[in-house]
């Protein structure tokens, strides 16, 4: 598995490796962890483990997407797995993650209870993965508050210093919910709300309550472990007929929030009543929260 950070970052690289142990407990296979970060590097590392026999290359993040699909055909006996990203061929296909339905329900809480009517997303890359997530939770907010307004700022690097430059920027500028959505940066980000009384946190791809608890309200968390095991147990026992791409949402529990429950018992009930209820419409279909293949439809 290719990670695009430390593994102890915390968030989202160290939920990848995590997900590594789990295949090891569960099936007992080998299982090599590698950091790489730029799509030359990604590349290089997948051919490597391709060469070598690895059965399985698993990208963690779409970043890897492009960079598998040039060598993914030079490699027919090995699959070729990202968590995001668009690309389905013989040997490979995505996980998608789909965060979007719960930071739409954290836009919903945000909408409701922003006393500024401005809230931010910090992103660490401008690619679908990332834009989906912000785009859900804007919709959460624009439902229950059309006049909102959300600010979007996407950082060069997941650099926790430049995350917490812009997201002082970003509370300067009156908001008063900060989505920190990049990586190991989001640990700028959560500093630099803990620093301004009123303003709330929402973690991102991980319970980040205690790294600040005063601040972060509520949480999106991913069940990576599940998603990757599924698609392990897919391979490895041949069942796969016709790759496609395979969801990991509110409704097959692989998806959810996790509330800083201090804060939680501090708030209205109707907002906590709202997002449960918007958790609920989501598993219903009565929400379609638009994930990464459905962006250009969205205003």
């Amino acid at each position: 598995m290719l990670i695009p950070g430390s593994p102890t970052d915390g968030g989202f690289s160290q939920q990848g490796a995590e997900a590594c142990k789990a295949i090891e407990e569960t099936y007992g296979y080998e299982v090599s962890l590698v950091e790489a970060a730029t799509a030359d590097s990604i590349k290089q590392e997948a051919e490597n483990m391709a060469a070598e026999g690895y059965k399985i290359v698993y990208g963690h993040g779409g970043q890897c997407t492009s960079p598998f699909a040039e060598i993914s055909p030079d490699y027919p006996d090995t699959w070729f797995i990202t968590l995001g990203g668009n690309v389905v061929t013989e040997n490979q296909f995505p996980v998608c993650f789909c965060g979007e339905e719960g930071f739409y329900v954290t836009g919903v809480i945000a909408g409701m209870m922003s006393k500024t009517g401005k809230i931010a997303a910090t992103l660490g890359g401008d690619y679908p993965a990332y834009t989906k997530a912000t785009t859900g939770f804007r919709l959460g907010a624009e439902s229950v508050n059309p006049d909102v307004e959300c600010s979007v700022a996407v950082l060069s690097a997941p650099d926790p210093n430049e995350a917490y430059e812009t997201t002082l920027n970003q509370i300067n500028m009156g908001a008063d919910f900060i989505l920190g959505n990049c990586n190991e940066g989001q640990i700028g980000a959560l500093k630099a709300v803990s620093e301004n009384p009123g303003v709330y946190a929402i973690g991102s791809l991980g319970d980040f309550t205690d790294q600040a608890p005063e601040s972060v309200l509520v949480n999106v968390v991913g069940d990576f472990n599940r998603g990757y095991l599924e698609a392990t147990e897919a391979v490895m026992s041949g069942s796969i007929e016709e790759p496609e791409i395979m969801f990991l949402t509110f409704a097959n529990e692989c998806v959810s929030l996790v509330w800083n429950e201090e804060l939680k018992a501090q708030i209205p009930q109707e907002v906590v009543d709202a997002a449960e209820q918007a958790v609920q419409d989501i598993i219903d279909g009565k929400i379609d929260v638009p994930n990464e293949y459905e962006l250009d439809t969205v205003e």
